[in-house]
C-alpha cells in the first residue's frame, strides 16, 4: 500500500514531520518497506508567461520562445519544439526549468541543464513538458497550467507536487490500513494527535434536474447495503494535475476525471466506487446472482460465463459489473458521458475472493472488498464521491441519494477488563487508554468500575475479542513502554510429559538406527491420495483450500513420504531411509458433521453479556499420531551385488523400534487381515503386540510404483503410538541363571502356506516353562521333498535357574513341542 505523506498532512491537519509518521507506523504494526521523496527536483522550475515567439533560423519544426520567468529585463529565450506553445499574452504560463535545474530524459534519469546551442542558437534552460518533470508520462506538448504568475515556484504554485511516498506492507487483517483515513488514523493515536475525521461535505445538488435511478437488491446476504447517487451534467475530461500526479505516485493510471474521482476516494477512505453511464442503463438496477452460463463482457474485454455463486450488478437486460470485482464493457463512462449513476456498496467478502479467483483478478476493487469495507461509511463514500465529481467534472447531483441497508448490522460490543489487561501485558493498562481508544473510532459505552464497555466501529472487522482490546492499547501505546520483569515461574517437576516425551523418543530411535526424519504437508491432493489408492470418499476436503493441491487433509503419513521418495528418485538419490510422526486425520466413526466438540466461551469477555461468543462448532475429527517409516532403493551391502529392499527390511525396523517402546512384548507379525491401500497384498503384515494391532508393514503396492513411477524397492511400515503406548509392558527384572542352556534342533516338513511364525508360537508354548526362546535358523527345498513342502530348522533352548537339566528332560519337553506340532500343522519330522 503506497501512502502520500501530504495527504496524510491533510488529514491529520498537522505536520509531525516523515520521521515521526514512519517511526508511528512501525511501532504500531504497520511495516513500512521504503519511504521515497518526490518532486523535489523541482524547486528550481517557475511559472512563465510567454512574451514573444520566432521561427529557429536554420532549423525547422523548432521555435525560439522568449518567456518572462519573473526576472528583470526582456526575458529569457530558449529552443522549444513543442507545437501546443501559448500564443504571447495569453493566460496560460508554461513550466520554466532554468540552467542548472534538473529534469527527466528519456530513460527516467534526473540530468542537470547546462546552457547549450541547438542548431547554431543558445538556449538558457527549456521549457518542460509533464514527463519531463516526473510528473506523469506524456510527452505530447508543454505542460501548462493558470491561476499563478511568472517568476513563482512551481511548488509554491502547487505545494502537493513534493511529496514522500510511503510503502506499507498491510497485512489481511487491516482493511482499514488500506486508505489514507485508516492510516492516519493509526499515526494520530501513536503520536497523541487530537484526531478528528474530516467532515464530508453534501455534493451540490441541482434540484433544477429530476434524474433518479431505481435500486433492488434482492441477495441480502451477499449485499447488505447498496448505496447510490444520480450526477447529471457531467463533462469528462482530464483531472486536475494535482489530481492525476497524485494518484500516479500511489500506483494508480489517471484515466478521466471521473474515474480519477473514484480511485481517489478509495485511496482516501479505502472503499471502492463504480460510476456507470446512467444512460446505458436500464433500470432498476438489480443486485443478484448470477444466472448460470449468463453472459458478461468485462472492462478488460474478456468475455466471462458466469457461475451461479457470482454476485452481480445489472439492469433490466444484462450484467452490467461483476460485483466487487469489476466494471461491465459497455456501461462505463465515456468521452461522451454526460449523466452517471455512483456506485458505493459492501459486499461480502469471501464470495468477492470466490469470484475474483474464479476468473483470475485482482483489482483494487476486489483487494479491499474480500478483506472488507466499513459497512458503515458506505453513504459517506457515497457522498464524498459525488462531491468530488461535482468538483472535477461539473454537475451536479440529482434526485435523492439511494442507500438500501437491507440487514442492518448491530455494533459489535466488547468489554475490556483493565485487571486482564495487567494479566496479559504485565504492566498496568496506560493513562491514556480512553484517548487511544477514542482515537481509534473505539467508542467507550459504560465504564463499570475496572471495566470498558466498547462498541466497535465497522472499520475494524479484525477487533472480535477483548484480546483484540488489549492488543490495540498495548501497540498503540507502544511495545517498547512494557516494562521488562522476569516472571514468577514455579519449579515444575523435570522431563516432559505425554505425547511430547513418546514422539521425542521415537525420534531418538528412529535416529538411532540409520533413518533421517521428515517433515510432510498436512494437506494433500486428490492426485497424490489417488496414487496411494486411497478412497476418494472417505477424505477430508477442505471448504476453502489455498489450491488444489493442498486441499485434502492427510488420512495416512504414507502419501507424503511418497511424494519424497519419488523426488528423491528424479534426483538421482535411489537410497531413501526416512521417518515421519505426526498426526493423521481421520473422520470420525458414528458422528454427524458440524456437531459440536468445543466448550462454551460465556462470560470469558467480560460481564453479563458483554462480549459473550457462541461456542464454536468443530468437525467430528480424529487425530491419532503415527510413526511412518519408509525405505527405498537397494540395501547396505559390502562387496557384493546390490539389492533392493524388501518386506524383511522393514520388519527388521519394526522390531528394532518395537524392542524399545513396547517393553517386555515381543511384536508379531499376522499374515492375514486387510492390508492398507498402498500395501503389497501378498508381501505385508499386520504388526501386533499382545494381540493387539499396532501397525502394518509391507512392500509398496505394484500398482502405486507404476502411477509414482518409482522403479526401486519400497517399503512402508505405519505404527499408531497411541495403540503401542496401550500395550506397554514394564520390563521385569530376572535374575540371570548360573547354568548353561541347552539347545535341540528340530527339523521339520511343513507345507509350504503355513507360516513359520505361527509353528515357533505353537513350539514356544507347548515346549514348557523352561524353554527360553525358539528360533528358526534353517530352510530347505530339494526335489528329494515331497511336492508343496519345505524343511524349517528351529533351535529350541532350554534353560533353568536352579540346575543343569538333563538330556532325557530336554528331549521329553522337545517331543511334546514336535507333536503338537504335528497336531496343528501335519509337520513331519525329519
Amino acid at each position: 500500500m503506497l501512502i502520500s505523506y501530504k495527504w496524510l498532512q491533510e488529514i491529520l491537519g498537522a505536520d509531525p514531520g516523515v520521521d515521526a509518521v514512519t517511526s508511528a507506523l512501525g511501532r504500531g504494526g504497520l511495516e513500512v518497506d521504503r519511504v521515497t521523496h518526490v518532486g523535489a527536483a523541482l524547486r528550481p522550475v517557475v511559472l512563465a508567461a510567454v512574451v514573444g515567439t520566432r521561427p529557429h533560423p536554420s532549423k525547422k519544426g523548432l521555435t525560439l520562445v522568449r518567456v518572462d520567468a519573473g526576472g528583470a529585463g526582456e526575458g529569457v529565450e530558449v529552443v522549444c519544439g513543442a507545437q501546443n506553445v501559448p500564443a504571447p499574452g495569453a493566460r496560460a504560463l508554461v513550466c520554466y526549468a532554468p540552467v542548472g535545474a534538473q529534469v527527466v530524459d528519456r530513460s527516467g534519469a534526473l540530468v542537470t541543464l547546462t546552457e547549450k546551442a541547438v542548431a547554431g542558437v543558445a538556449s538558457a534552460g527549456m521549457l518542460c513538458a509533464e514527463d519531463e518533470l516526473g510528473l506523469g508520462s506524456s510527452h505530447e506538448g508543454l505542460l501548462t497550467v493558470e491561476g499563478g504568475r511568472p517568476g513563482q515556484s512551481l511548488l509554491d504554485w502547487e505545494p502537493r507536487l513534493e511529496d514522500w511516498i510511503i510503502e506499507l506492507s498491510v497485512t489481511p487483517n487491516r482493511p482499514d490500513a488500506l486508505g489514507h483515513l485508516g492510516v492516519a488514523r493509526d499515526v494520530a493515536a501513536v503520536l497523541g494527535i487530537p484526531f478528528q475525521p474530516p467532515t464530508v461535505a453534501a455534493p451540490k445538488y441541482d434540484f433544477a434536474r429530476a434524474g433518479q435511478a431505481s435500486v433492488e437488491v434482492r441477495d441480502g446476504a451477499r449485499c447488505p447495503r447498496y448505496a447510490g447517487q444520480v450526477i447529471e451534467g457531467v463533462r469528462v475530461g482530464s483531472s486536475p494535475l494535482w489530481a492525476r500526479v497524485r494518484l500516479g505516485r500511489l500506483g494508480v493510471r489517471p484515466i478521466t476525471n471521473i474515474v480519477d474521482a473514484t480511485n481517489l476516494v478509495m485511496l482516501e477512505r479505502g472503499q471502492p466506487l463504480h460510476a456507470f453511464d446512467l444512460d446505458t442503463l436500464r433500470l432498476p438496477v438489480e443486485i443478484r446472482m448470477a444466472r448460470p452460463g449468463e453472459a458478461f463482457v468485462a472492462l478488460d474485454g474478456q468475455k466471462l460465463s458466469l457461475n451461479e455463486d457470482d454476485l452481480v450488478i445489472a439492469d433490466a437486460e444484462r450484467v452490467v459489473a461483476l460485483a466487487g470485482v469489476i466494471g461491465g464493457a459497455d456501461s462505463g463512462v465515456t468521452a461522451t458521458t454526460t449523466r452517471v449513476f455512483l456506485e458505493s456498496a459492501y459486499f461480502e467478502p469471501r464470495g468477492i475472493r470466490r469470484s475474483a479467483r474464479r476468473y483470475g483478478f485482482h483489482t483494487e476493487a476486489s483487494h479491499r472488498f474480500e478483506r472488507e469495507v466499513d459497512i458503515s461509511g458506505v453513504p459517506l463514500s457515497r457522498d464524498r464521491g459525488s462531491a468530488l465529481i461535482c468538483e472535477l467534472a461539473g454537475g451536479g447531483a440529482a434526485g435523492e441519494p439511494i442507500d438500501a441497508y437491507v440487514a442492518p448490522r448491530a455494533p459489535r460490543r466488547l468489554t475490556l477488563r483493565l485487571p486482564r489487561y495487567q494479566r496479559i501485558i504485565g504492566a498496568e493498562a496506560p493513562a491514556r487508554t480512553r484517548e487511544i481508544l477514542g482515537t481509534l473510532g473505539i467508542s467507550i459505552v459504560a465504564e463499570l468500575a475496572d471495566q470498558l464497555v466498547v462498541e466497535v466501529p465497522a472499520h475494524r472487522p479484525d477487533i472480535v475479542e477483548e484480546i483484540d482490546l488489549i492488543e490495540e492499547v498495548a501497540r498503540v501505546a507502544g511495545y517498547d513502554q512494557i516494562p521488562s520483569r522476569l516472571p514468577h515461574v514455579a519449579a515444575a517437576p523435570a522431563g516432559a510429559k505425554g505425547d511430547y516425551r513418546l514422539r521425542r523418543r521415537v525420534r531418538q530411535i528412529c535416529t538411532g538406527i540409520g533413518l533421517h526424519e521428515a517433515v510432510t504437508y498436512s494437506f494433500l491432493s486428490p492426485q497424490e491420495l489417488k496414487a496411494a489408492r486411497y478412497d476418494s470418499a472417505s477424505l477430508l476436503r477442505l471448504l476453502n483450500p489455498l489450491s488444489e493441491e493442498k486441499s485434502v487433509m492427510r488420512p495416512s503419513l504414507v502419501p507424503g513420504l511418497l511424494t519424497v521418495a519419488q523426488r528423491s528418485q528424479r534426483y538421482n538419490v535411489p537410497r531413501v531411509r526416512l521417518f515421519e510422526v505426526s498426526q493423521v486425520f481421520l473422520a470420525r466413526q458414528g458422528e454427524a458433521a458440524g456437531s459440536s466438540g468445543a466448550e462454551g466461551a460465556a462470560g470469558a469477555n467480560g460481564a453479563g453479556d458483554a462480549g459473550q461468543q457462541a461456542p464454536v462448532e468443530r468437525p467430528p475429527v480424529d487425530e491419532p499420531t503415527r510413526l511412518t517409516v519408509l525405505l527405498a532403493g537397494p540395501r547396505d551391502s559390502y562387496l557384493t551385488r546390490p539389492e533392493d529392499v524388501d518386506f524383511y527390511d522393514g520388519k527388521g525396523v519394526v522390531e528394532a523400534v518395537l524392542a524399545e517402546l513396547a517393553g517386555s512384548v515381543a511384536p508379531a507379525f499376522d499374515l492375514e487381515g486387510e492390508p492398507p491401500p498402498w500395501a503389497h497384498p501378498r508381501k505385508g503384515a499386520r504388526v501386533t503386540l499382545d494381540g493387539r494391532e499396532v501397525g502394518y508393514v509391507a512392500e509398496l503396492h505394484p500398482d502405486v510404483r507404476d502411477a509414482l513411477e518409482i522403479t526401486s524397492g519400497v517399503v512402508v511400515a505405519e505404527l499408531d503410538l497411541a495403540a503401542i503406548a496401550g500395550a506397554y509392558k514394564a520390563p521385569v527384572a530376572a535374575k540371570p541363571s548360573r547354568f548353561p542352556a541347552m539347545r535341540h534342533d528340530v527339523a521339520l516338513l511343513l507345507p509350504l502356506d503355513v507360516p513359520a511364525g505361527q509353528v515357533i508360537e505353537v513350539l514356544r508354548s507347548t515346549a514348557g516353562e523352561r524353554c527360553e526362546k525358539v528360533e528358526l535358523f534353517d530352510r530347505y527345498r530339494g526335489s528329494e521333498l515331497p511336492a508343496g513342502t519345505h524343511s524349517l530348522g528351529f533351535a529350541l533352548w532350554f534353560r533353568s535357574p536352579e540346575r543343569t537339566l538333563t538330556d532325557d528332560e530336554v528331549d521329553k519337553w522337545t517331543k511334546a513341542a514336535v507333536d503338537a506340532a504335528k497336531a496343528r500343522f501335519g509337520a513331519q519330522q525329519r
